[in-house]
């Protein structure tokens, strides 16, 4: 068994002091959530950023895996929006394949995503296919 810490629970460390700390403190990985205080998958210089985070965690013996569940990464006004359950779902589907090829340019072990809650005026059916013609897209 390893264990593992979410960057979440560091929001107000830098995401190097954070990986420090929980390296020092004994963690075998972490969970990183792309998001805009750690790693922006719609910043600038993302290539250079991955890299230096690899050589980071591989220094520090850290295995990660990617997390998408930034709350206003996409949407400042909606948290967790959109959803792959929205009619207009394309920007988290962009996300969703950033965070993959962020994940294998960090040799991550996973990428977990949410799938979000299903609209109120969205019919079970219709959730249903737009969350799996959002996971194919991806």
């Amino acid at each position: 068994m390893r264990f593992g810490y979410g960057t979440n629970g560091f929001a107000n460390h830098r995401l190097g002091d954070a990986l420090r700390v929980l390296a020092d403190l004994g963690y075998d990985g972490v969970a990183l959530t792309l998001d805009h205080q750690h790693l922006d998958p719609f910043g600038p210089d993302l290539a250079r950023r991955v890299a230096a985070l690899a050589a980071d965690l591989d220094r520090l013996g850290l295995a990660v895996v990617v997390e998408t569940g930034a709350r206003f990464l996409l949407d400042p006004w909606r948290k967790h929006s959109p959803t792959f359950l929205d009619p207009d779902r394309a920007r988290r589907v962009e996300f969703l394949v950033r965070a993959v090829v962020i994940a294998a340019d960090l040799n991550a072990e996973a990428v977990s995503f949410w799938s979000g809650n299903k609209p109120a005026d969205i019919e079970p059916e219709s959730a249903w296919a737009h969350l799996v013609d959002g996971c194919a897209q991806a």
